[in-house]
C-alpha cells in the first residue's frame, strides 16, 4: 500500500461533520477515511472530569447523532474504548494509517495527551496535523501576543 494515504479523523470535542477542519484535511487525498471517537476512561474515573449521567448521555446521543450523519454519507463512527496512547499505535499499525487529524485541545489533560500521541505518530511514520475548531482563536498565539495574558482578562480591562 506504498504511496496510499489511510487517514484517521479522531473526533472529541467537535462532534459534527459541518466545518470541521480536521475532518476536511483527513479526506483530502486520502483513499480511506477512519472516522473514530475514542472513550478515554480518564474522563469516566478521574476525580478532574467527574462525569455525570446527563453529561454521558448527551455524548452517547451527540455521538449516535455523529454516526447518522456518517451513515447517510457511506461512511460510519467507530467508537473505541481505552486509552488513547495504547489504542491509537494499534490503529496506526492494523488500519496502515498514514495521517491522525484531530482538533486542537488547550486543557492540560488533553495537550499533555496529544503531546504522547504525536510522538507514537512520529514513531509510527504518521504525520498529525492538529486544528483549531471549538474555539474563536488559537489560544496560543493570543497568549502570545497579549505578553501571557488571557484575551478575557484584556476584554474585562476595555470594559
Amino acid at each position: 500500500m506504498a504511496g496510499t494515504k489511510n487517514a484517521v479523523v479522531w473526533f472529541r470535542k467537535g462532534l459534527r461533520l459541518h466545518d470541521n477542519p480536521a475532518l476536511l484535511a483527513a479526506c483530502e487525498g486520502a483513499q480511506r477515511v477512519y472516522p473514530i471517537f475514542i472513550i478515554d476512561p480518564n474522563f469516566l474515573q478521574s476525580s478532574n472530569y467527574k462525569v455525570g449521567v446527563n453529561r454521558y448521555s448527551f455524548l452517547l446521543e451527540s455521538l449516535a447523532d455523529l454516526d447518522r450523519s456518517l451513515r447517510a454519507r457511506g461512511s460510519r463512527l467507530l467508537v473505541l474504548r481505552g486509552k488513547p496512547d495504547e489504542v491509537l499505535p494499534r490503529v496506526f499499525k492494523d488500519w496502515q494509517i498514514s495521517q491522525l487529524c484531530f482538533e486542537a485541545d488547550v486543557e492540560p489533560y488533553a495537550k499533555a495527551r496529544d503531546a504522547t500521541v504525536a510522538q507514537l505518530a512520529q514513531a509510527a511514520g504518521v504525520h498529525v496535523s492538529a486544528h483549531t475548531s471549538h474555539t474563536l482563536y488559537v489560544s496560543r498565539r493570543c497568549c502570545k501576543r497579549r505578553a501571557g495574558t488571557p484575551l478575557c482578562m484584556g476584554l474585562a480591562l476595555l470594559l
